[in-house]
């Protein structure tokens, strides 16, 4: 009988060390529910707006919507192309862009942006030159380049500003979306 009452008496001690233990809270980091970061196309937020349109307006064929439009066999273009020749993303609410991607036209490269900067802005006034390319070329038809840069401010609007094509007269742009990059992914 006492080895009975010293084993009842040891599986009580054990599970109420068990027990107790269980209970003990442990310390983890906190965390929100969702923390992935990752890079997203904010484009379709915004709304497109441009200095120069095409003959057509924004909804012609060729027209300024089609440079936001996620379609890959449309394009805008400008006839005559002029130098100040600028577009304009303004979102809801502000996004931090790091990264955006232009896609070539479908026909004469010499119609291509060449020179160019991508500015940001908080208050549609005054811009932020967030990145700035000179020379650049395309080297196929309907071709998507990306272009990265660092950024840790979310701005309302952002812009570029094609200061050159690769020659001639008009100008073309098949694609032009923006891309939010968490600070860390930058």
């Amino acid at each position: 009988m006492t080895f009975l009452k010293i084993a009842k008496g040891a599986v009580g001690l054990c599970a109420s060390i068990v027990l107790l233990t269980g209970c003990l809270k442990e310390d983890y980091p906190s965390t929100e529910l969702f923390t992935w970061k990752a890079k997203v196309d904010v484009t379709d937020k915004a709304v497109l707006s441009v200095n120069l349109e095409n003959g057509a307006g924004p909804t012609g064929g060729e027209g300024s919507l089609k440079v936001v439009d996620n379609n890959f066999t449309s394009k805008f273009l400008i006839n005559p192309y002029q130098s100040s020749l600028y577009m304009q993303l303004t979102f809801p609410q502000p996004q931090q862009v790091a990264s955006y991607t232009l896609t070539s036209g479908d026909d004469a490269p010499g119609r291509d942006p060449k020179d160019w900067k991508f500015s940001g802005s908080t208050d549609g006034s005054t811009w932020v030159d967030l990145d700035v390319k000179t020379g650049e070329t395309f080297s196929g038809r309907r071709l998507t380049r990306t272009f990265s840069f660092k950024n840790k401010i979310a701005y309302k609007f952002y812009r570029i500003s094609i200061s050159a094509v690769g020659s001639g007269s008009l100008f073309q742009l098949t694609e032009w979306r923006v891309i939010e990059v968490p600070e860390e992914l930058q």
